[in-house]
Formats: structure tokens, sequence, C-alpha cells
């Protein structure tokens, strides 16, 4: 017959080998109560740790469409706030033009508006959000208008200098001017004059942006046309009227020739403010095309927290129990290991 025996070493190694255990297991208990979620998620699920992988990956890829959407909805507001305006001074510039009975005595004022209003108009079609010009299109990087002290009044001065033959330092100003036949003068805004306001004319004196807009992803499925490019047809019609009215309406032109001046000026202006509402009415769809997808997004978000909860989370008072429990065992583990290294050979002598 053999005999085992048990030393003072195996009772004091004993528990203390099992405190590592308890200490991770309570550990896991106390996060479970505090967060009210699984600890370890792959061992506990098991295979249907891939449905939770796959939920949580979904719903970051639609948090982060939201995001988008967000700074998305920022660049439209601000590009509706600037259509907003742009409108408004047409409106106002046309209604000035209207209230004028005397052409000739009133060509100088509405000279003065329109070169106010052409700078007016640049500066708005150069606004940006501190990241991106919101009407340069592809070309958001670069400033998409130049000042019409840039470049354009100087090709416009000499186109009109070079068909009538005017003093070209100052052709405006040329008294010959009061001297050009209205049907010339008509053809010359409706062609050469008109030309810097088409392609290729716009873009080599006027304008640097892109005439194909920025597009963004709004969902998984959708995407929409972002703000406006300053070559859209309207911008350039107001800016061409705004031209017109600054440097022809104040030139030395009297009587028929000055009212076909003020004539197309009208018309280019009813046209444009049509075309920016056009446009506002654009940017507004992509606003609520955002705002509808938003709202479907975050259905779908509650949606599947509700299932990852079916998946994650814990029951609280289940969790609690476990917690207690374990904090008792370690307890009894420092307790007991404590009693074993009192124990001494000597008590017993």
């Amino acid at each position: 017959m053999h005999s085992s025996f048990i030393s003072t070493l195996t009772l004091n190694n004993a528990p203390r080998a099992a405190l590592p255990r308890l200490q991770s297991e309570l550990a896991k208990a106390s996060q479970e109560l505090t967060t009210g979620r699984r600890a370890d998620i792959g061992r506990d699920l098991g295979v249907a740790v891939g449905e939770n992988l796959t939920l949580r990956r979904d719903q970051t890829s639609l948090q982060s469409l939201i995001d988008g959407n967000a700074s998305t909805g920022a660049v439209l507001d601000r590009t509706q706030t600037a259509l907003d305006d742009i409108r408004g001074q047409a409106d106002r510039f046309l209604s000035a033009m209207v209230g004028i009975s005397d052409a000739n005595s009133g060509a100088g004022v509405l000279a003065a508006q329109g070169r106010s209003a052409l700078d007016a108009l640049t500066s708005t079609l150069n606004l940006t959000d501190g990241r991106r010009y919101l009407f340069g299109g592809l070309n958001s990087g670069t400033k998409p208008m130049a000042g019409f002290d840039e470049g354009p009044e100087a090709a416009i001065a000499g186109a009109f200098a070079a068909r009538f033959g005017l003093d070209p330092a100052d052709p405006m100003k040329d008294p010959a001017v009061a001297q050009i036949p209205v049907a010339d003068l008509a053809d010359f805004i409706d062609t050469t004059f008109a030309a810097s306001f088409e392609e290729p004319g716009w873009s080599a004196t006027w304008s640097d942006a892109s005439s194909e807009n920025r597009r963004a992803a709004i969902s998984s499925t959708a995407q929409i046309e972002v703000g406006a490019s300053a070559n859209e047809p309207a911008m350039r019609k107001l800016a061409m009227a705004y031209t017109m009215m600054a440097t022809l309406g104040g030139s030395g032109l009297k009587g028929d020739a000055l009212n076909t001046v003020l004539d197309k000026t009208r018309g280019l202006l009813g046209s444009a403010i049509s075309g920016v509402t056009d446009i506002s009415t654009r940017v507004g769809s992509a606003q609520s095309r955002i705002a509808a997808a938003d709202t479907l997004m975050r259905s779908a978000i509650d949606a599947t927290d509700r299932r990852l909860n079916v998946l994650e989370a814990v029951d609280p008072a289940e969790a609690k129990t476990r917690f207690d429990t374990m904090t008792t065992q370690v307890e009894m583990s420092y307790s007991l290991t404590a009693r074993i290294l009192k124990l001494s050979i000597m008590d017993y002598v």
C-alpha cells in the first residue's frame, strides 16, 4: 500500500495558481456589468460572430455616408445662399433698369450699378468653404472667376476699338462712339461681344472653373450632383448683361443705340434670373435627396442596433451574479493563501 502526502508548498501553490483565471473572469464580468455587452464576442457567439461582424461593418459604412452627407449638405446650403444672393442682385438691377425713364440721362447710373453688380457676381462665384471653391465644379481647388480688371475689361475694350476703329487707349470715351449705327452695334453685341461669354472665349478670358460639377455618394446606391459651376449658362448671361451695361452703357452711345444696349441687357437679365432659379431648384432637389437618404440610413442603423443588441447584450442580473461570485472566489483564494502561509510546524511541536 502506497500512502500519499500533501506538502505545505502544494497547499500554498494551489489557490495561488487559480488566481490568474479568477482575476480574468472577474475582469470579464466587471466589463460586461459596466457595458452591458459581451466581453468576448468571438468566444460567446461562435459561428454567429460572422453575422455580428457583418452588421458592424454595415453600420460603420452607413454612419460614414451620413457623416459625408453632413459635409455635402453644408456645401449645398452655402451654394443655395449664394444663389439667392445672385438672384436678388439680378432682380434689383433689373428693377433699376425698368425704373429708368430717360435712357440718356440714366445710363451713367446704370453703368455704375452694372459694374458694381459684376463685381458682386464675381465675388460670389469665388466663394470658398475653406477647402474648395463652391462654383469651381471639378476644378474646386482653383479660383473660378477672374476679376473684370484682370483681363476681360482689356479684351472687350480692344475688340470694341478694333470693330469700330476707335481710340484703343480708351475706346468707350471716343467721340466717334456716338456715330456707331444701331445695326452695327447690335451685330457687334450678338457676335464679337457675345463670343467673350461663350466657349472658348469664356474659359480663355473669364473662367477657370469646370463645366462638370462634382458628384457625391449619398447612400450605397445613389449619387447627386454637388453645387453649381461658374460656367452655368445663367452665370454667363448675368456676366454678359452686367458687363454690357458697365461698358457700352457707360460709353458715348445715345438714342436708339443706347436703347439697344438696354433692351438686350433686360432680355439677358430675365433669362439669367430664370436660369438661376432652375439651378436653385436643382440644388434644393439634391438637399431633399440627402435628407431622405439620411432618414433611410438612420432607420437601417436603428434596425442593426436592435439585432446587435440581441447578439451582444448580456442579462444585467446574470452579469451581476457572476461578478459577485467571482469576487467572492477571489477573496476566498486570497484568504486561503494567507492562512496557509501562516502554517508552521512549530505550532505542533
